[in-house]
């Protein structure tokens, strides 16, 4: 007997070269490799196909996720009722004078890799951040008191009801660890306005900064980076650590000894433990120095 899923996903996959796959897991696609499937799982070949996506997803009523690399997501244990998308065919990269563009499927370490091979500066602060281009613009990904909105010349979009819009920097209205893009948008490629600088020079800078990460993050687990949002003028991991929640483990995730903002996947993991972590730490800190936690990660599907 054909499923709801299934029928589904032979309707849009009719309207498709990209793969569509019903009840698809998504626990491999994130960074936690935590969290049951999604009712679909689509991987447009090309803008086109992304329109016909989000379009079908609306006339169904049904919400929309954008995977990227799957950082800073955690899929509940239920699964995600909805179409779940994957960019992987937006990896253009090209240079435009002193600016590049860079598809939104493309990797961050990728497009690193790139600027430096070309000398143009201004993106090494994301040294070590997980993801895609297109999820760093979504959620302005930084770190060492930059982000990407400093070099951000403009960004091409397709919104939920399947116009394509191009966005320039002063158009947007970036805040911490957020981008402010039209709801239910999905970021396609992106161009960063970047200075000429010596390759050997960036290296350097981006070695120091993977350095100082790989020091001070529990790297050798799996997780979602970042828990919380810093408060203003406070670190969300020292006020963890404060109250005592550093290395505190429920079934196999654990709030990680090394930096109190981070929950680590030790294992066969459940969405429920780090939300249960995620729960404790909240109201831990919230006795202990008076402050509310705002989760910077994005959790999303049922229970």
């Amino acid at each position: 007997m054909t499923t709801l899923a299934e029928s589904a996903a032979k309707r849009l996959q009719a309207t498709m070269r990209g793969p569509v796959v019903a009840d698809a897991p998504l626990a491999p696609y994130t960074s936690f490799r935590i969290g049951g499937p999604a009712m679909l799982l689509a991987t447009p070949a090309e803008r086109e196909e992304l329109k016909r996506a989000l379009a079908f997803a609306l006339a169904e009523g049904w919400p929309v996720h954008v995977l990227g690399g799957g950082s800073n997501t955690l899929v509940r244990d239920g699964g995600f009722r909805g179409l779940a998308i994957r960019l992987d065919a937006f990896r253009a990269l090209e240079r435009r004078d002193d600016a590049v563009a860079a598809g939104a499927g493309v990797r961050v370490s990728r497009l690193l890799a790139f600027c430096c091979r070309h000398g143009l500066a201004g993106l090494e602060i994301l040294s070590g951040v997980p993801g895609t281009v297109g999820g760093a613009v979504w959620g302005n990904a930084g770190a060492w008191g930059g982000a990407v909105a400093d070099v951000l010349a403009s960004v091409e979009l397709v919104t939920a009801a399947g116009e394509e819009r191009t966005l320039p920097r002063d158009a947007i209205p970036f805040g911490y660890r957020a981008s402010g893009l039209p709801t239910g948008s999905v970021v396609t490629l992106a161009t960063f306005a970047l200075t000429p600088d010596d390759a050997a020079a960036m290296r350097r800078r981006i070695s120091g900064y993977l350095v100082r990460r790989n020091a001070s993050q529990p790297v050798e687990f799996r997780s979602a980076g970042s828990i919380f949002k810093n408060p203003p003028g406070e670190y969300a991991g020292r006020l963890v650590e404060r109250a005592g929640l550093r290395g505190t483990r429920i079934g196999n995730a654990m709030i990680s000894a090394k930096h109190g903002n981070y929950i680590v996947n030790l294992g066969g993991a459940r969405a429920a433990d780090v939300l249960a972590l995620v729960a404790l730490a909240r109201r831990r800190v919230r006795e202990a120095a008076g402050v509310e936690l705002e989760l910077e990660i994005k959790v999303v599907g049922e229970d």
